[in-house]
C-alpha cells in the first residue's frame, strides 16, 4: 500500500469518526431534515479532521494525536472566554487530590526581626497556641537548625509538613530562657480579617473569601471593635483592596451582616429557567453605622458581589479605583466517560440593580488614587484586558472619569495610605450623606 493511499485512509477515517461522533452528540443529524447549522458544523469538522491528519503525517516533528486534541479542545473553549478549558484526566485527578490534600502547619503569622523569626500572631485553636506559643515569641531554632540569618521563606520552610506529623521548635520569650517545644501540625485555617481602630473608626481587611469561616471572623473582629471603641463602632472602612474573591455563601453571608435581608446578587445564565438569586437573612448587625468600602483593580469576584450588593442597596459608599470585573461563573463538569473534566463558563454575576459585573466591575463612588499623579493615564489589567473576555450587555462607557480622580500630593510619603485616609474622611465629615444621596440617584432600581 503506497504512502498516499494511506494517507486518504487515514484521513478518511478520522473525517467518519468525527462525523459518527457529531452525529450521536446532534441527534438532528440523524433527522431527514438537517438545519443549515448542522450541515455547516459538519463540514468544518471534516475540516478540522482533515488539518489534523495532514500534521499528523506531515508535520516537522511527530506529534501525539492525543496533545493534538486535547490542544484543539483547549484552543477551541480559549476563544469563547479566558476561564474555559478542558482538563485531561491525569491533569483532573491531579486538581482533585491537590484539594484533597491536606497540609499542616502551626498556625502562627511570623515576621523577621534582628535576624530571628518572631511570632507576631498566634491563632487561638491552632496547635502553636495550645503549646503555649503567643505573640511577641521568637523561635530560634526548627528541630535544632538556627533561624538567624535566614530569610523568611527559608527559616519557616521546615514548619510546613504533613497534617500529624510533629515539630522541634525552640523559643525564646521575653523574660524567660529559650525552651524546646514539640508541636503537631495541624490543618490550620488562616485569619483572612484583620482589624483595627483607624482614626477613631473600625477598620477591617478581608485578606480572602476563600475561608469558610470568614463571616463568623468578621463577626467576632466586629465585636472585638466595639470593644475597643467603647461598646459602639461610629463608622466602619471595609478594606477589599486586592481581595481576589473565593466561596460565594461567603460573599453573601458577609454582605448580610450588613444588610437586612433583600437580594445580594444574582446569577443568570442562558436562558431565564438558568437564574439564581441570593438573599441576606434577616438581622442586620449595625443599622445605623456609616460604612466605607474600599476596592481596586485587583477586588475580584466575590469581593465585588459585596461592595456591589453594599452598593446597590445604599448601605455604603465605595471608595478607590474601579475594581477588577470578574463577573462570571465556570461550572466544572466531570467528563464521565471519558476521564477529564470540562470547565465552562455558565453564567454571570448581576448586583440587585441588575447591573453586570462581567468585564466592568465596580464603580467607586468616589474615585481616590493611591499614588500621586505621573500625568500618565495607565491603563490597569482587569478582566476586560484579557483575551476573549465575555463582553457586558451592557455596552456604555464604563472608564474613569480620570478629571474626577483624587490623587494625594507629590510629596505623600509612601508609609502613609491615601485611599484609607480619604476613607476616614468620608465617614468623618457630611461627605459620607452626600456620596450616599448621588449614590441613590445613579442606582436606583
Amino acid at each position: 500500500m503506497n504512502a498516499g493511499l494511506k494517507t486518504h485512509l487515514k484521513r478518511g477515517t478520522a473525517i467518519a469518526l468525527l462525523a459518527v461522533g457529531f452525529a450521536v452528540w446532534s441527534p438532528t443529524l440523524s433527522a431527514k431534515q438537517q438545519p443549515e447549522e448542522d450541515k455547516v458544523a459538519l463540514e468544518k469538522l471534516e475540516l478540522f479532521a482533515d488539518i489534523f491528519s495532514r500534521v499528523r503525517d506531515n508535520y516537522v516533528e511527530e506529534v501525539a494525536d492525543k496533545d493534538l486534541i486535547e490542544a484543539a479542545l483547549n484552543g477551541a473553549l480559549a476563544s469563547l472566554d479566558p476561564h474555559s478549558s478542558y482538563s485531561p484526566p491525569a491533569e483532573f485527578e491531579e486538581q482533585r487530590e491537590a484539594v484533597k490534600r491536606e497540609y499542616g502547619g502551626l498556625g502562627i503569622e511570623v515576621t523577621t526581626e534582628a535576624g530571628l523569626v518572631k511570632v507576631n500572631h498566634a491563632i487561638e485553636d491552632g496547635p502553636a497556641y495550645a503549646a503555649g506559643i503567643r505573640g511577641g515569641d521568637y523561635i530560634t531554632a526548627v528541630d535544632g537548625e538556627k533561624t538567624r540569618g535566614k530569610s523568611l521563606d527559608d527559616a519557616v520552610k521546615g514548619m510546613r509538613g504533613l497534617a500529624g506529623d510533629p515539630i522541634t521548635v525552640t523559643v525564646l520569650s521575653p523574660n524567660k530562657d529559650a525552651r524546646d517545644i514539640v508541636v503537631v501540625r495541624q490543618v490550620v485555617r488562616g485569619r483572612a480579617v484583620r482589624q483595627r481602630v483607624e482614626s477613631g473608626m473600625g477598620y477591617v481587611f478581608l485578606e480572602t473569601f476563600n475561608n469558610n469561616k470568614l463571616t463568623d471572623d468578621l463577626t467576632k473582629a466586629l465585636k472585638s471593635l466595639e470593644r475597643d471603641l467603647g461598646g459602639k463602632i461610629p463608622g466602619l472602612i471595609i478594606d477589599l483592596r486586592s481581595n481576589r474573591g473565593g466561596l460565594l455563601d461567603q460573599s453573601v453571608s458577609v454582605s448580610g451582616l450588613f444588610l437586612d435581608g433583600g437580594e445580594v446578587l444574582s446569577s443568570r445564565g442562558r436562558t431565564p429557567q438558568d437564574t439564581e438569586r441570593y438573599h441576606a437573612d434577616h438581622g442586620e448587625l449595625y443599622p445605623d453605622m456609616p460604612i466605607v468600602v474600599l476596592v481596586n483593580s485587583g477586588s475580584a469576584s466575590a469581593a465585588e458581589i459585596v461592595a456591589g450588593a453594599l452598593q446597590d442597596r445604599g448601605r455604603a459608599v465605595v471608595v478607590g479605583r474601579r475594581s477588577f470585573g470578574k463577573g462570571s461563573v465556570q461550572s466544572v463538569i466531570p467528563l464521565v466517560n471519558y476521564g477529564g473534566a470540562l470547565r465552562m463558563t455558565t453564567q454571570r454575576y448581576y448586583t440587585p440593580s441588575g447591573a453586570s459585573i462581567q468585564g466592568r466591575g465596580i464603580m467607586p463612588d468616589m474615585l481616590v488614587a493611591i499614588a500621586p499623579d505621573t500625568g500618565e493615564i495607565r491603563k490597569r489589567f482587569r478582566e476586560d484586558s484579557l483575551p476573549n473576555s465575555l463582553l457586558n450587555p451592557d455596552h456604555s462607557d464604563y472608564e474613569e472619569d480620570h478629571d474626577n480622580i483624587l490623587y494625594p500630593p507629590e510629596d505623600w510619603p509612601e508609609t502613609k495610605d491615601f485611599q484609607l485616609e480619604k476613607a476616614v474622611e468620608v465617614l468623618k465629615t457630611s461627605k459620607y450623606k452626600s456620596l450616599l444621596v448621588e449614590q441613590e440617584r445613579r442606582h436606583k432600581f
